[in-house]
C-alpha cells in the first residue's frame, strides 16, 4: 500500500469512527428525550444504536491494531532479554494476523448466508442483519492489515535503533 492509500484508509476509519459515534449519541439523545418528556419511544432506536455500537467497536480495533494498541500478552517481551522479546512479539504478531484474516472469512461466511436468507432486523424490517455483521468483516480485516502495518513501521524503526547504536 502507498502511504496516498494509507491516508486514505487513516481519514476514512477516523470519519467513520466520528460518524458512528455522533449518530448514535444523537439517536439516544432523541430516544430519552422521546420517552422521558413526550411519553413515547422508537422502536428501531435501541437496535440502531446497537448497530452504531458495533461499527464503532469494529473500526476502533483497527485504529487500535494500527497503533500497536490491540490487547496482548506482553509478559514475556518484558522478562526476556531484547532480541528473543522482539521474537516473542514477532510471533504474537503474526498469531494476531492469522486469527484476524480467519475471523474475517468466518464472519465473511455468516454475512453470505444472511444475504442468502434476505434477513432483516425485527425492530428495523427495511434494513438487512448483514449490514452489522460485515462490520465484523471489516474489522477484523483491519486488524491483520493494519498489524502488518505496524509490524512493517516497528522493523523499520528497529533496524534505525540497531543502526543508531553501532
Amino acid at each position: 500500500m502507498t502511504r496516498k492509500m494509507l491516508k486514505i484508509l487513516d481519514r476514512w476509519e477516523e470519519y467513520a469512527l466520528f460518524g458512528f459515534m455522533i449518530s448514535m449519541l444523537a439517536v439516544l439523545l432523541v430516544q430519552v428525550f422521546c420517552r422521558y418528556v413526550l411519553s413515547f419511544s422508537f422502536s428501531w432506536a435501541e437496535q440502531a444504536a446497537r448497530i452504531g455500537f458495533v461499527w464503532l467497536t469494529m473500526i476502533g480495533i483497527s485504529i487500535a491494531a494500527k497503533k500497536g494498541l490491540h490487547l496482548k500478552v506482553d509478559m514475556l517481551n518484558q522478562i526476556l532479554p531484547r532480541p528473543a522479546g522482539r521474537i516473542v512479539s514477532w510471533f504474537s504478531n503474526l498469531a494476531t494476523i492469522l486469527f484476524g484474516f480467519i475471523m474475517c472469512w468466518l464472519i465473511l461466511k455468516t454475512v453470505l448466508m444472511q444475504i442468502r436468507l434476505n434477513q432483516v432486523f425485527s425492530s428495523i424490517p427495511w434494513l438487512p442483519t448483514w449490514t452489522m455483521y460485515i462490520a465484523g468483516t471489516v474489522g477484523m480485516l483491519g486488524l491483520s492489515l493494519r498489524t502488518i502495518q505496524y509490524l512493517i513501521l516497528e522493523s523499520k524503526q528497529n533496524k534505525k535503533e540497531i543502526g543508531e547504536e553501532q
